[in-house]
């Protein structure tokens, strides 16, 4: 494929979804793009902001953040396997708050075992703090 082809494959691609710059390479090589046309196109789509990593792992962060039902474990794997990094400038995401939030929703008081809580609220990615801020805040009470 010459670069105009793989140019009109990239914006393409970029169209259905946003994708890292490591993820368009990727999809473009498994269409047989050679390495140096993929260069050059990724480059004037830098250059035209189409490519902008650290903008979009400052969304994807935001997102995952907003919907408050993971931990900064989670969504940091999240950008590891979409092939971005950890943006510097992020909000504060209070995970505590979040974990808490979550145990109380899907957890009823009388059905507070530690284990099944400490095991759903790791799978989600929050740190051992926040699990301990929520057995000190949350189950704590089932025990009076």
């Amino acid at each position: 494929m010459n670069a105009k082809e793989v140019y009109a494959k990239a914006l393409h691609l970029l169209s259905v979804r946003f994708l890292s710059e490591g993820e368009l390479r990727r999809k473009l090589q498994a269409r047989e793009a050679a390495d140096d046309v993929i260069d050059e196109v990724v480059e004037k789509l830098k250059t035209e902001r189409f490519i902008d990593d650290e903008r979009l792992a400052a969304a994807v962060y935001r997102h995952y953040a907003q919907k408050a039902k993971y931990g900064h474990a989670y969504i940091c794997n999240k950008l590891r396997l979409r092939l971005l990094p950890l943006p510097e400038e992020r909000e504060e995401y209070d995970e505590t708050e979040a974990a808490l939030a979550l145990v109380r929703k899907y957890f009823s008081r009388t059905e507070a075992d530690r284990r099944k809580i400490a095991r759903y609220l790791q799978n989600r990615g929050f740190s051992g703090t926040a699990v301990r801020a929520v057995f000190d805040d949350f189950v704590s009470l089932t025990d009076e």
